[in-house]
């Protein structure tokens, strides 16, 4: 799901039709007795409808199923008067004018929560949990859900108390949170300490997710402007102190006169109890009072029981709103698959920085893959407390994107822990010369075998070494033509006697040594060298760089044991060294999970919306301003500027602001990397399966510039001349070399979608993962 809300058909196509493929995958795999296709929580079918109807079928068909339902419900008292909030003002400026006090409802009514009540407390219980794990021991500590299950058992406990006593069924909030506190921390004084941070949590959490209804402000002022006396009144565990605090929070708290709280009173409104208490405390005659609230029975049946006057909110947009959110909570209490669109759902009703769905779709685009880069960098700060990493370097260049990302979320209040972040100016090409023991083939061949196009300058570019003195070393051993492309170079005599020879060798030496000597300056200058462990950051996908900076330094004491963060980790099937760890997040093809190879489908997108804009590091040189420090040598390309002030700054942009406003409500949310892993996963592969037109259009007009092993521009159209075509001189052929060039591009996803065949995403998905599984 992303931020943009697509018409019902279009948004539940595409995972309907995932779902089929899915279906038939894992019937296919169940019958063959093969292993599970993956190792994720997976949505049922009925959690899949129900989300899938909250998102797609308008607020006015769900109201009229409401409604129709009524006419079946015997004794039914006759319908009570109603208002949308953006009429509230004049309904009630005119259904009050022979009133002298108004009173209101509170939720839902004056302020309306971010997420639904119960997930608030679900939320206390998971920063609670968090905190017992710093004070319990690990095998007496409880999950979350036995932390949230007990919160509602002893609510159950102390209502069950209350109604004893002759009292409405009212929870006492500070003996809650007394005994929820002593359940892991009996001994005083730390239960009481604990039962404070929780009572501050809680109010922190209740004041982030709440704000203002729509208009009410202007209600409440134009109300006031009348000389009336608003009273609030509230079914809830919060004092009326404490509540006045969250409407001071919200800028309503001025407007009122008194507030009565079903806490205080031990009376509810739901039971019609507090209404005649709220009458005597006021000296009211129930014809006295006008009130305004949103639940039929607590705020409008009960109180005309009475003979109080009552107007209903009943707001469309906002049912549908908290309809959403209440599938969207169910579905992930239920199954933690849910957590990543609970996540959009959350942050698509309190979107303050992302800006709603226009024409800029390099924008979109940054909203569609954010979540994946978010959880990726969440991720990376749980991992590192969990290894106990306290520097963490991002490798430029998409390292400065994420890095950016690391920037906003670090302060969000949900870490404990946050390793101290660094920005590493490092490459292949700047890293390739340091990490080679000799100019030998065996050596050569660990980036040959990924980019065989090689000729002998290509093959000193990517070195590092200087063109002149080897080309001219290369010609006394009869390699004569520098740019003569090196097909078999296991039986090319020249270039083998090239590799073989002496003076060549000890001209390496010198300047592979000058090539380690810099580097090693420059990481003692970042700070890396002398770290006991550390960790590297970047999108993927095999970990090159880190393989570099082990070999040239694997025998030296003073580098530390390294960690590798990757969004996507793929194998390349050579041993890691000692002290080198590696971890892909999305998709680690070691975990042989069918869903996380198909995020393979399409990698160049996720390197090109990061790289920064500042050039690749080729090499480190002197800095002219301090001599003693290191300085990396830049090479710009005039492609990737273009690209980047044509498309990428903007695409940055809205991951950036999808960042502001997931820190801003994480402390909400509280999901672990681990939980938005599954579900994120899905969402990047909606765009990788099925992108929408639009999407697989815009893809044709990036390019990527290849800076190591080949030094050229890749575009993503299909690359099919017909001339060419035409002179296969066969049918058969043609369709061959139409296939051929149909299987090298970069995203074939995107070549079918813009075929414009119906369904063919479908036939094209069910295709590839048949083959996958066969």
């Amino acid at each position: 799901m992303t931020a943009r809300r697509e018409p019902a058909a279009a948004a539940l196509l595409p995972a309907l039709q995932r779902w089929a493929v899915e279906t038939a995958r894992d019937l296919y795999l169940t019958q063959k007795g093969a292993p599970a296709a993956t190792k994720h929580p997976r949505a049922t079918p009925g959690e899949r409808m129900s989300v899938i109807a909250s998102e797609a079928l308008p607020p006015n068909v769900v109201d009229g199923l409401a409604q129709a339902s009524r006419l079946f419900r015997a004794g039914d008292a006759p319908p009570i008067e109603s208002s949308p909030f953006a009429t509230l003002r004049e309904r009630l400026l005119a259904a009050t004018a022979g009133y002298d006090v108004v009173g209101f409802d509170v939720f839902n009514t004056l302020v309306v929560r971010s997420v639904e009540g119960e997930w608030l407390k679900t939320a206390v219980a998971r920063g609670f949990h968090a905190r017992l794990k710093e004070l319990v021991h690990p095998k007496a500590l409880p999950t979350v859900a036995q932390v949230r299950q007990r919160r509602f058992a002893l609510e159950m406990e102390i209502a069950g108390e209350q109604v004893a006593q002759g009292r409405d069924n009212e929870v006492d909030f500070e003996a809650l949170l007394q005994r929820w506190a002593g359940s892991w921390v009996p001994r005083e004084p730390m239960r009481s300490r604990m039962a404070e941070e929780l009572r501050a949590l809680e109010l922190e959490l209740e004041k982030l997710a709440l704000r203002p209804a729509p208009g009410i402000p202007e209600v409440l002022s134009a109300l006031k402007a009348q000389g009336k006396r608003l009273i609030f009144v509230s079914d809830m565990y919060l004092s009326q102190p404490l509540l006045r605090e969250l409407l001071r929070h919200c800028g309503l708290e001025q407007y009122f006169d008194a507030g009565y709280v079903s806490i205080d009173e031990g009376l509810r409104k739901a039971s019609g109890r507090l209404f005649p208490r709220v009458l005597e405390r006021e000296g009211l005659k129930p014809e006295q009072l006008f009130f305004v609230g949103d639940d039929e029975n607590a705020d409008n049946v009960q109180p005309r029981r009475l003979g109080i006057s009552t107007l209903r909110v009943d707001d469309p947009d906002e049912k549908q709103r908290r309809r959403r959110l209440e599938i969207a909570q169910k579905a992930v209490e239920q199954n933690p698959y849910w957590a990543a669109h609970y996540v959009d759902v959350v942050l698509g009703n309190e979107a303050r920085h992302v800006r709603p769905p226009d024409d800029d779709a390099s924008y979109q685009l940054g909203r569609t893959l954010a979540p994946g880069i978010v959880a990726f960098v969440v991720d990376v700060i749980e991992r590192s407390e969990k290894l106990g990493i306290d520097h963490v370097y991002f490798l430029a260049r998409e390292g400065l994107t994420l890095l950016k990302v690391f920037a906003l979320l670090k302060d969000s209040g949900l870490f404990r822990r946050v390793p101290k972040a660094h920005y590493l100016f490092v490459s292949r090409a700047s890293t390739i010369l340091a990490s080679m023991r000799e100019l030998s083939w065996e050596e050569v061949h660990r980036f040959w075998r990924q980019y065989s196009r090689q000729s002998l300058r290509g093959l000193l570019k990517n070195l590092s070494l200087p063109q002149d003195e080897f080309i001219r070393l290369a010609a006394e051993c009869g390699l004569t033509d520098p740019d003569r492309p090196i097909v078999e170079p296991t039986k090319d005599a020249a270039f083998q006697r090239f590799l073989a020879s002496r003076r060549v060798r000890v001209a390496f030496h010198q300047r592979r040594d000058e090539a380690r000597a810099n580097l090693s300056r420059y990481l003692e200058y970042r700070g890396m060298m002398g770290l006991e462990r550390t960790a590297l950051v970047d999108i993927g996908w095999k970990g090159s760089m880190q393989d570099n900076l082990m070999r040239a330094f694997e025998h030296d004491a003073r580098f530390p044991e390294l960690h590798g963060f990757y969004l996507a980790y793929v194998p390349d099937g050579q041993p890691l060294a000692k002290k080198s760890f590696k971890y892909g997040y999305l998709s680690d093809l070691r975990r042989r999970d069918l869903e996380e190879a198909d995020f393979l489908r399409n990698t160049a997108i996720f390197e090109m919306i990061t790289t920064a804009n500042h050039g690749s590091t080729v090499r480190y040189g002197k800095n002219p301003w301090a001599p003693h420090l290191p300085m990396p040598e830049l090479l710009h390309h005039d492609q990737e500027k273009d690209n980047s002030a044509r498309f990428f700054r903007r695409v940055q942009e809205g991951m950036y602001d999808y960042a502001r406003d997931y820190a801003r409500m994480s402390p909400l949310l509280r999901f672990t990397a681990d939980e938005l892993q599954p579900g994120t996963l899905q969402e990047l592969l909606r765009y990788t399966r099925y992108p929408t037109e639009q999407e697989a259009r815009e893809f044709l007009k990036y390019s990527h510039v290849e800076s190591f092993g080949v030094h050229e521009i890749t575009t993503f159209g299909l690359k099919l001349e017909l001339k060419k075509l035409a002179q296969v001189g066969s049918v058969k052929g043609a369709l061959k070399e139409a296939w051929k060039a149909f299987e090298t591009n970069p995203w074939r996803d995107s070549v079918v979608r813009r075929s414009g065949l119906p369904l063919a995403n479908l036939a094209y998905d069910a295709w590839f993962t048949w083959r996958a599984i066969r």
